[in-house]
């Protein structure tokens, strides 16, 4: 019997680069956002701002963004990384990034009401 694959979530991490635009980071969310539509193996995409400052918490490092996608198997990851169009967005966010923080797992889910 096969084992069930489980899901996958692709969390990336940005810093961006001090002259970067407000423009060109919109910009580039959009672009990465256009990939669920485009890309099969990709099922979600969530993005966000750092909002450390607003609980007093300060360990950002200096990443301002985070995105997370989800995929259904590693594969679909894989999938998602040899796609032309993520290679088209990968230049873009590159060329406006002093530094990227990208991290691959699978969730445990962790019931605590019983």
């Amino acid at each position: 019997m096969a084992e069930a694959k489980k899901e996958v979530r692709l969390v990336i991490l940005a810093k961006f680069k001090e002259d970067a635009t407000a423009e060109k980071i919109e910009e580039a969310i959009t672009e990465y956002a256009k990939l669920v539509d485009v890309i099969p193996a990709m099922n979600s995409f969530h993005w966000g701002n750092d909002e450390s400052e607003k609980v007093n918490l300060h360990l950002h490092e200096g990443y301002t963004h985070i995105f997370e996608s989800s995929f259904d198997s590693i594969e679909g990851v894989q999938e998602y990384e040899d796609h032309p169009d993520h290679a088209v967005f990968e230049k873009l966010l590159l060329s406006c990034t002093e530094k990227l923080l990208a991290f691959t797992y699978q969730p445990t889910t962790v019931n605590l009401h019983k």
